[in-house]
């Protein structure tokens, strides 16, 4: 679908304000989104996986753990595919609230695609490169939208994301170093023409809910508090958005249509995207690893 036609559908849980916004800007911060009782149960289900990770070590298939790991002290950045991790992440993915935001953004039938539950530690160790997430995982349009949830506070202390406002609507930089190997960033040449000075920094509240275009360039950097700062998010597309690559995160439930109906056409947009790394055979750790060594 279009912006124009998912526009024209009344907005469900966003003001058409808001829902104009992410169109003119390629992402949005909506606080009040998610009630009290949910956020409660989402940060006990992270405490419970950050108290599990104590026995992990090494590869792992829902802990992407960084390298100050030790049963004593607790370091993941990143539980993957939390919806396959306990079945309450999907509970959420599935229910109302986030389909309606994702409705309003990508229209009434909705795809889910993948998720993630991503932590920034206190200090610089986390940092993540400005980027953008569609050559990662290509679609044949540039529906995909990534909805966060902040499960605490973020201000700018915090290391929110951060976006550059109309990004999206220009070119898709190539996220391939000199070498050929995949790094998840774009490169300094191109961050020169990036318009990185406009950033803004999605701050909000405990329950606000971040949109943010599967084409807008973004990155996050340290956090300069003393607390972990965590972000749940969930990828959706339109359902007439199918992905032509293997998914470098998928999930037991990647493809499944979580609102409305599924489609009976194809929406292709013409822009082009690079093609990515074969994921399936070389592998995929976290945005995180590719940033640091590249691959």
């Amino acid at each position: 679908m279009t912006p124009e036609d998912i526009l024209s559908h009344p907005p469900l849980t966003l003001s058409q304000a808001q829902r104009e916004a992410y169109f003119r800007d390629g992402f949005v911060a909506v606080p009040g989104v998610v009630p009290p009782d949910t956020l409660a149960r989402i940060r006990a289900k992270s405490e419970e996986f950050l108290d599990k990770s104590r026995s992990v070590s090494g590869r792992h298939e829902f802990f992407d753990l960084g390298p100050n790991h030790s049963p004593e002290r607790p370091h993941v950045r990143r539980l993957r595919k939390p919806v396959d991790a306990d079945p309450y992440f999907w509970e959420v993915a599935a229910g109302d609230v986030m389909t309606s935001v994702a409705a309003d953004l990508v229209g009434p039938d909705v795809k889910f695609h993948s998720a993630k539950l991503n932590y920034k530690w206190p200090g610089s160790g986390e940092l993540v490169k400005w980027h953008q997430d569609i050559n990662a995982w290509p679609h044949t349009n540039y529906s995909p939208v990534t909805l966060g949830i902040h499960l605490d506070d973020v201000g700018e202390d915090e290391g929110p994301l951060a976006c550059v406002p109309g990004s999206h609507e220009g070119p898709l930089y190539s996220q391939f170093g000199a070498d050929g190997n995949w790094t998840g960033h774009l490169s300094a040449q191109d961050e020169a023409k990036a318009n990185l000075d406009s950033a803004v920094n999605l701050t909000g509240p405990a329950g606000t809910v971040i949109a943010i275009n599967c084409r807008t360039i973004h990155a996050s950097f340290a956090n300069r508090t003393n607390r972990v700062r965590p972000l749940l998010l969930y990828v959706y597309s339109s359902a007439d958005a199918f992905a032509w690559a293997v998914s470098p995160t998928p999930t037991s439930h990647s493809g499944e249509i979580v609102r409305g109906q599924r489609a009976r056409f194809v929406h292709m947009d013409s822009r082009p995207c690079e093609v990515p790394p074969e994921w399936d055979k070389v592998g995929y750790n976290s945005i995180f690893a590719a940033q640091k060594a590249g691959m």
